[in-house]
């Protein structure tokens, strides 16, 4: 039997994030880490020592010089991942990029044109895709269980969940916006995904910085920065028509007097619909059985969801599938968040 392929792995990016990727690069054996790339040289030597990975370098321009990389993983804050994506797909690296892919509709189109004229792939990672109950429920709606789907509800709500306050996450400049841009971004994304990325034709948003601007509402996770400032949002709402008459609402909040955290997505269907409860691994399929109405309990298998993404991603560089998120579809949630921003600016809806 012939041994597969080692290919060659570069991270931009020593934060949080990074080490969930290499963690799910733990379950893919046909993936090397080689080197990472931090501004921070301890942030970058730590994580390295934690992964053993050979080679630190604090510019990752000097690490895309290295001929033996194949591909690299951008985990550095939202307004970096244009220029560290478009030097990647440059130097002849394939680029699994973070969520979001950009900060706005203009960066999205220059970093799919860069992949274009680098011919590599450019894949975002959006990891709900992955997830156990999610593709069972897109095989429901392929098998047709729940009709035709008319309306949405998902949201990402928090009762204290402001990340790094005066860091990049909680400034406009840097992140592009505040829960809308962080988590809102991963509802909106497996929401549309399953209901195959109808046509948007209206937007009404609006947005609340209730938490923020006062220091409550904080999370433990990210770093605080004093010196820093909070000019987003720590909510935002919103109400999205599409030309085939689907609806979808949205809530996107750091910060709330909630009992807890909730992550869910409901689908609404003329012959069924589902709840999903991705926090507590709930997920239920409404129907009708015998004329009465029915509610089945259904437990998939749990997957390690950032493995499936990464492998997905090394398939694609190999050759053998596709990116499950492609950076089209990324350009259209993009296209979203922006619409809602400006809606919540100007108080109207916005056509699309």
């Amino acid at each position: 039997m012939t041994e597969k392929r080692k290919w060659k792995i570069g991270i931009i990016g020593a934060g949080s994030i990074s080490e969930a990727h290499l963690e799910a690069m733990k379950g893919e054996p046909r993936a090397e880490v080689m080197a990472i790339a931090d501004i921070s040289e301890e942030q970058g030597a730590s994580r390295a020592e934690q992964y053993r990975i050979p080679q630190v370098f604090t510019d990752y321009g000097d690490m895309l010089k290295l001929a033996d990389i194949d591909a690299v993983i951008v985990c550095v804050p939202n307004y970096l991942h244009i220029e560290a994506t478009k030097s990647a797909l440059a130097a002849g690296k394939h680029v699994l990029c973070e969520k979001p892919m950009a900060m706005n509709v203009a960066q999205a189109e220059e970093m799919i044109a860069a992949a274009k004229q680098a011919d590599k792939i450019l894949m975002v990672a959006q990891n709900n895709r992955f997830r156990s109950d999610t593709q069972y429920v897109k095989q429901m709606l392929e098998e047709g269980k729940l009709g035709d789907v008319y309306h949405a509800k998902a949201g990402w709500v928090r009762r204290n969940g402001i990340p790094g306050w005066g860091s990049w996450f909680t400034r406009k400049d840097l992140a592009g916006g505040g829960p809308l841009i962080d988590i809102g971004v991963h509802m909106l994304d497996v929401a549309l995904w399953l209901v195959g990325h109808p046509k948007p034709v209206s937007v009404l948003g609006q947005t609340y910085a209730q938490f923020g601007p006062h220091k409550r509402g904080l999370s433990e996770w990210g770093r605080k920065d004093e010196s820093g400032y909070f000019d987003v949002e720590d909510m935002a709402v919103a109400m999205i028509t599409f030309e085939n008459g689907f609806t979808l609402t949205l809530d996107a909040s750091w910060a709330s007097h909630i009992k807890e955290e909730n992550v869910f997505l409901d689908l609404y269907g003329k012959e069924g619909g589902t709840s999903l409860r991705l926090m507590d691994q709930q997920f239920a399929y409404h129907h009708e059985l015998n004329g009465a109405t029915a509610t089945t309990e259904i437990l998939p298998n749990p997957v390690k969801e950032r493995v499936q993404l990464f492998r997905n991603f090394i398939d694609s560089v190999e050759g053998t599938a596709t990116p499950l998120c492609t950076p089209e579809q990324a350009l259209y949630i993009n296209r979203l968040i922006e619409a809602i921003y400006l809606s919540a600016q100007t108080g109207e809806a916005v056509r699309l």
